[in-house]
């Protein structure tokens, strides 16, 4: 069986595309796809015939045990870019039961020369800068950091608008965490321009902080609203995982084609 950790919207894709080719193969050389969410709404997103899926965060001996206990025999690591933790995990696991691991990682945009443009390495550094930048701060970078923002000394007094995910354990958290009705901005991107520039105008946005998730995630229309607008932009770096030695690929393409040459992948005809 192989093993999809998927956190984004190219993982799922990837985890369908997996799927449909091994059901153009026969029932006996099939191999199972097992994939795993965080949240009952990714399981939602990710359903597809001949995916089995499973919702939870795991940690290693979670991770080792679902490995001997499904017969895994490849972990392809599609989690989220800034998911470094569960990276490592994964990858730890698969050394210590001695099977492959392999990374999807989406490509991070070029970032543009803008003189309000900002690079920090966390979300601590992010919101620091964020109170000396601006008095209304629209947040894209989730829910998982958002207690750092709204607890932070820096920007007491500052009017927080959290762009978060619209299922109901999100908003409940935004709620436990003292933030008011109208400054949780439950939808689902990614976003338009057309539709950031609405946000920056209308919660009258001086400082867009976001993490660069590539093409996918809508960095690229995030930066482009921004910049129109004049405003200032904290970019939260990436952080860096520890995977040395391990194939490492930024398009679905190149992770098929690994599969079709070393996992018996099947290969779609080429089109004449």
């Amino acid at each position: 069986m192989i093993w999809i950790i998927s956190g984004t919207q190219d993982g799922r894709e990837l985890g369908a595309e997996l799927a449909d080719r091994e059901n153009l193969k026969n029932p006996d050389e099939r191999k199972g796809i097992l994939m795993t969410v965080v949240s009952q709404y990714g399981k939602v997103l990710a359903e597809h015939t001949g995916i089995d899926i499973e919702v939870g965060r795991f940690t290693k001996p979670d991770m080792v045990r679902i490995i001997h206990d499904k017969d895994i025999e490849l972990i392809i690591d599609a989690s989220h870019p800034y998911a470094a933790i569960v990276s490592e995990t994964a990858f730890s696991a698969c050394r210590e039961t001695g099977i492959q691991y392999i990374r999807y990682e989406r490509p991070e945009i070029p970032l543009p020369d803008y003189d309000k443009l900002y690079v920090v390495k966390d979300e601590n550094e992010a919101a620091e800068l964020a109170g000396r930048l601006g008095n209304s701060i629209l947040l894209t970078t989730g829910s998982k950091t958002l207690s750092t923002f709204v607890n932070s000394k820096a920007l007491e007094g500052k009017e927080i608008w959290a762009r978060v995910l619209p299922t109901s354990g999100v908003v409940k958290m935004c709620e436990e965490l003292g933030m008011k009705a109208k400054n949780i901005l439950a939808v689902q991107g990614p976003f338009s321009y057309e539709m950031n520039m609405a946000m920056i105008h209308d919660y009258k946005a001086d400082v867009l902080i976001t993490k660069n998730s590539g093409l996918v995630g809508g960095s690229d229309k995030k930066l482009e609203a921004a910049m129109s607008a004049g405003i200032a932009v904290i970019v939260i770096e990436k952080p860096k995982s520890v995977l040395t030695g391990v194939p490492v690929f930024n398009n679905t393409q190149d992770v098929l084609s690994y599969m079709e040459d070393h996992y018996g992948l099947y290969k779609e005809p080429k089109s004449n």
